[in-house]
């Protein structure tokens, strides 16, 4: 009982660390989205990324939040998210799981691209991969649920907010969503320790494995995505970093290593996230990992003609 209720603390300790190093970034953004929704000026800072919302079947105001998880954190573009929900038309469990799978491929680029360079890749490269495969498996994914005719029901966002009437009901309802949200990041935390203590994270592992090798990605790389896979990409960039600069990995595995983890890293934590705005999980985790496959496939296979431009010289 008394190691259950010490990890229940340490989850809230980092839950809590975490959430007020997202707060200092929130706060102003949420701040800025509402001036610019008094201004009337939303619609126009939308417009030039509303040609690729269209394409994935998205409003072109929800352009606002994936520029926030891109220049700033996921957690960001969800506020920014939930701030817009009043002007934006309801929207389906499709167009959320659309937009979960382009944020989840690209976010928090700046920083996540500079991590990739310092394994030894062009950042370059590293940054228009993420950002045009976000857009490609948006606009796939799109594709597949609207001819389908799947997950078109009224998505259930978590958070939502309502159209408030002046600065005071929209300061307290700000303030209340930040508190839920400070919940919600604890408790991913507390779910996180909970599906490593019942080994989801490794048998997730044990099932990615064999479909790793079958890249051409050597075995040591392969423990390495799968860190990254489950645990973030912080946690697999660092091991990927230390083998690089040590030699043991050649440049061929650290370019579709990094290319992986670029694509997918904290399935566990970053589904359960977009899920809980409305996403579907089998879309969102599944459709994602599938599309960062063939991918590393294709990146593995073309690596001669890629070497050249997309791997830093040492």
């Amino acid at each position: 009982m008394n190691a259950l209720w010490k990890n229940i603390v340490q989850c809230w300790h980092d839950g809590h660390k975490v959430a007020l190093g997202i707060f200092r970034f929130l706060i102003p953004i949420v701040v800025i989205v509402k001036i610019l929704e008094e201004s009337g000026l939303i619609p126009y800072l939308s417009m030039p990324l509303g040609p690729v919302m269209h394409l994935v079947g998205l409003p072109a105001e929800m352009s606002l939040a994936w520029i926030s998880c891109i220049l700033v954190s996921m957690y960001s573009g969800l506020m920014v998210l939930i701030s817009l929900t009043p002007q934006l038309p309801e929207l389906s469990v499709a167009q959320m799981t659309v937009f979960g799978v382009l944020v989840l491929i690209a976010h928090s680029l700046i920083l996540e691209v500079r991590i990739a360079g310092q394994c030894g890749v062009s950042m370059p490269f590293q940054f228009l991969l993420r950002l045009l495969s976000g857009i490609l498996a948006a606009f796939l994914l799109h594709l597949i649920l609207d001819h389908a005719g799947l997950l078109q029901q009224k998505a259930a966002i978590l958070l939502a907010a309502e159209p408030s009437a002046g600065w005071g009901e929209w300061l307290l309802q700000q303030v209340v969503t930040l508190c839920e949200m400070y919940v919600i990041i604890c408790a991913v935390m507390l779910l996180q320790k909970a599906l490593d203590a019942l080994h989801i994270s490794a048998l997730l592992g044990r099932l990615l494995g064999p479909a790793l090798r079958l890249l051409g990605v050597s075995s040591r790389a392969v423990s390495i995505i799968l860190i990254g896979f489950t645990m973030g990409l912080l946690y697999g960039s660092g091991i990927l970093i230390r083998n690089a600069q040590e030699g043991s990995l050649s440049r061929r595995d650290v370019l579709c290593s990094i290319s992986l983890l670029g694509l997918s890293h904290s399935l566990i934590e970053d589904t359960i996230l977009l899920a809980l705005v409305g996403g579907s999980l089998w879309g969102l985790l599944g459709f994602r990992l599938l599309f960062t496959l063939v991918t590393g496939a294709l990146i593995n296979a073309f690596y001669p003609a890629l070497e050249r431009f997309a791997v830093s010289r040492p």
